[in-house]
């Protein structure tokens, strides 16, 4: 099995009160406690979601059991598995939440596609980008604008700065060539990958250039199965 993959799962905001106990006490002391600590149970299902996602591919596409699945935190705050080579990145936006995994660095994001003052790039990104994003055919824009976005943040959390770096700091070309990031202040160039699903829109940054075509869909009854739970 590949072992360079993307997954998805919708949230189920019905999920019971029982089941999402018992899944709390799979992740993480931290995320349990943050989970708890949420005012709307949406904000607290999509944590949870992200690292039961996480513990699930791991135990199925790696055969590691949860038990021995310790996560911790570099220096800049981006999470990495203890004593394990195996890269991971989690993102989330609305209703759904992705899970990359890879045997190098990974950046993902998804964001949603949705009314959005495209002013935001004029401030935020590089001209020519926006120059670019105002190139594209009126009913385009937003779209263009959401590719832009999810690819900044997918190589700011490649890099593991998080948003320490300025989004005006680098900038994408977006051609039927394909995708490329300008940065001068890094030789390094990763490859990019972009998916759709329904009104969002998924990047991927990472090194390798083998990932697939396909999202592969995970749903809270395998995640819940996985560990003989029950609804």
């Amino acid at each position: 099995m590949c072992k360079n993959r993307i997954y998805l799962s919708q949230i189920d905001p019905a999920l019971s009160r029982d089941t999402y106990n018992k899944l709390l006490q799979m992740i993480s002391k931290e995320n349990r406690e943050k989970c708890r600590r949420f005012r709307f149970k949406e904000d607290s299902l999509r944590t949870l979601y992200g690292e039961l996602m996480l513990r699930y591919v791991l135990w199925r596409q790696f055969s590691l059991e949860n038990e021995a699945v310790e996560i911790l935190k570099g220096d800049e705050g981006k999470p990495y598995l203890k004593d394990c080579p195996i890269h991971f990145n989690i993102s989330h936006a609305a209703d759904f939440v992705v899970c990359a995994v890879s045997e190098q660095a990974i950046g993902v994001d998804i964001e949603q596609i949705k009314e959005t003052d495209l002013s935001l790039a004029k401030r935020f990104f590089c001209q020519c980008e926006y120059e670019d994003l105002i190139a594209q055919h009126a009913d385009d824009r937003l779209d263009y604008f959401f590719s832009l976005w999810t690819l900044k943040e997918s190589y700011m959390k490649w890099l593991g700065s998080g948003m320490a770096i300025p989004l005006d700091s680098f900038f994408f070309k977006i051609t039927d060539e394909g995708i490329s990031v300008v940065d001068e202040n890094r030789e390094i160039r990763p490859f990019f990958k972009q998916f759709s699903v329904d009104d969002y829109k998924i990047s991927l940054c990472s090194m390798i250039d083998s990932f697939s075509d396909e999202i592969e869909k995970i749903n809270v009854e395998e995640m819940v199965f996985w560990r003989g739970l029950t609804k």
